[in-house]
């Protein structure tokens, strides 16, 4: 993993021991605390120097969606709707690990994960998205799972492998989950910029608009004809 230093500071080459210990949310926490009680000007901005030097990095997030939470949960009860939850972390984690990223935390129908490239998470959404069409032809309806996917590159805060932050983050979690419908992904244009996988001149290119931050990026439907799709 490429590890930075505050953003645009130079690319700082250490190791990184504590975001990979067992302690690194504690000692994040211990700092956020340190932070929010500093008094400011050069204190604070040492604290936020060394939040920066020991969890920051570069990578792509991918967050995702279970399409039709709310209508399936309500119908079918929410026994039915956690056991598909379960059948979908089932598919997500070997395949987010075949594609070498970090499947984070999944909280009710949202997963996380880490990416050091945006090939390898586009790549994984891909082949989740492939596994779960192959499932789904012998289920019924009502068992059938659809993913949304969120992805975006830039730097963050990756606490171990459990959590991160930044706005990559806030980016992805927009896209997936309120965004992108269902078997789509959606991947900002600075991610694609950095990516070599090849999209269709024809794709749908949208703006969204969070506040006052505008995010540029490209509409994908994860069919089974996509995959390596060239032009």
């Amino acid at each position: 993993m490429k590890k930075s230093g505050a953003p645009g500071n130079a690319l700082n080459q250490n190791p990184l021991p504590s975001r990979r210990s067992a302690d690194a949310k504690e000692r994040f926490e211990a700092l956020i605390v340190e932070l929010s009680r500093s008094d400011g000007g050069d204190e604070q901005a040492k604290v936020r120097k060394s939040i920066w030097d020991e969890f920051g990095t570069t990578g792509c997030t991918f967050i995702s969606d279970m399409a039709n939470f709310s209508s399936t949960s309500r119908t079918l009860g929410v026994c039915h709707f956690l056991m598909l939850i379960q059948r979908a972390r089932d598919v997500m984690a070997p395949i987010i690990h075949e594609h070498g990223g970090l499947l984070l935390k999944c909280d009710a129908d949202n997963c996380y994960a880490f990416f050091e490239e945006p090939d390898a998470a586009i790549g994984a959404s891909y082949d989740i998205n492939a596994e779960l069409f192959r499932a789904n032809e012998i289920r019924d309806i009502d068992e059938r799972i659809y993913m949304s996917v969120g992805i975006d590159y830039g730097e963050v805060l990756l606490v171990g492998e459990e959590d991160f932050y930044g706005d990559p983050v806030n980016t992805a979690s927009k896209l997936g989950e309120d965004l992108a419908g269902k078997a789509e992904t959606l991947v900002t244009e600075r991610a694609l910029n950095r990516s070599t996988v090849a999209v269709s001149e024809n794709a749908e290119r949208m703006i969204a608009r969070i506040s006052d931050i505008e995010i540029s990026y490209v509409r994908i439907p994860m069919t089974r004809s996509m995959r390596g799709k060239t032009d």
